[in-house]
């Protein structure tokens, strides 16, 4: 690695430490590289690479900036390419950021991570080109992860937003491809949110406990192919203990899950295109679980009360299923095989058992 000259020391790195047992690295190689660094409190602690290792200039048009505030806070930001932008903020105590933008040819990623509490984490990585990545934490021990990766030079990137507010949050993001977006949203206590998405155009968002009371959330979501949504809101006044799952396989397939009260399951299920569901829940202790295989098949799944169950398994073409269950303790079971069937299952009251199977070409 070739050594700063004295005018790329004083003009393209610029440093500020402010406090006491406060260190600072910052190494840039090539040209156009920018670094600034503020820290003012006690033992915080920041790195910064900009190195281009395939680049005959090295690490050309980087920017990375990390401001820091309080105390044993950490920032480290690797830049390996051109064009990448990258920013650290953390306010508070023991804090840690870590941000990766590329490796070799990787430009125009732009990386930002914001921080204002306790031991919160936020760790970064961006590969390929022209990828956004955001966190915005406050609170206590949450923690946030991401990964982007276009997979070719050159191409669309993608789009992470995590945002969490409270105590002991997890929210992990991972996308393959082009022109995807995770959005996750959580507030109040030890939520749980996981997005994984393999292709193109697809779309994954998750609210929990955002404008609500409650915690212990889990929600999950997988989408391979291209132009899925999937969507899951566990709160609207009180969301605990719940479990939301989606998992798409295919193209241009759709599933939201919306749960109030506290430990309700959602599993959804899609593996073709064109396939639609929905699921409702409102209670407690609830459980609903939905399968489908082929094209432009829909279910629907409304449940409100305490210990009801239902299950939908569709497989075929443009089969339709509609379940509404009120009460406690009800049950039903939709199986519809072949196409073009529907279905509509309403009960109310208690202790009701309802099973529908249909068989056709």
């Amino acid at each position: 690695m070739k050594k700063l000259s004295l005018f790329a020391l004083l003009f393209s790195v610029t440093s500020f430490v402010f406090g006491q047992f406060n260190t600072s690295s910052v190494s840039s190689d090539g040209v156009g590289n920018s670094a600034t660094v503020g820290q003012t409190g006690l033992s915080n602690d920041s790195e910064i690479i900009q190195d281009g290792q395939m680049h005959v200039l090295g690490g050309v048009g980087n920017s990375a900036t990390v401001n820091q505030f309080g105390s044993f806070n950490e920032a480290s930001i690797g830049s390996f390419g051109n064009g990448n932008s990258a920013d650290i903020f953390q306010d508070g105590w023991g804090n840690m950021a870590s941000q990766t933008q590329g490796v070799g040819w990787a430009e125009d990623n732009v990386a930002s991570a914001e921080q204002y509490g306790v031991f919160n984490s936020s760790t970064q990585s961006q590969y390929y080109d022209n990828n956004t990545a955001e966190v915005y934490q406050v609170g206590l021990w949450n923690s946030a992860t991401q990964y982007q990766s276009t997979m070719s030079n050159g191409a669309m990137g993608s789009y992470a937003s995590a945002i969490q507010v409270g105590e002991g949050n997890i929210s992990d993001q991972s996308q393959f491809g082009q022109m995807n977006a995770a959005y996750v949203t959580q507030g109040e206590f030890y939520n749980t949110a996981t997005q994984v998405q393999t292709g193109n155009s697809n779309s994954a968002t998750i609210w929990q406990n955002d404008l609500s009371l409650g915690g212990y959330n889990v929600a999950s979501q997988s989408q391979v192919g291209d132009d899925n949504v999937a969507i899951i809101d566990q709160g609207l006044f009180y969301a605990y203990g719940n479990l939301a799952s989606q998992s798409q396989i295919g193209n241009e397939n759709h599933a939201f899950a919306i749960q109030k009260g506290a430990f309700n399951e959602s599993y959804q299920y899609q593996e073709g295109d064109l396939n639609i569901s929905e699921t409702s829940q409102d209670g407690l202790g609830n459980g609903s679980g939905t399968a489908q295989f082929g094209v432009e098949n829909e279910a629907y799944t409304s449940q409100i009360g305490i210990g009801n169950g239902s299950g939908v398994l569709q497989i075929g073409a443009s089969n339709f299923s509609d379940t509404m269950q009120m009460g406690d303790s009800n049950l039903s079971a939709t199986l519809q095989f072949g196409i073009g069937h529907s279905n509509t299952t309403s009960q109310t009251g208690a202790g009701n058992t309802a099973l529908v199977v249909q068989v056709g070409p």
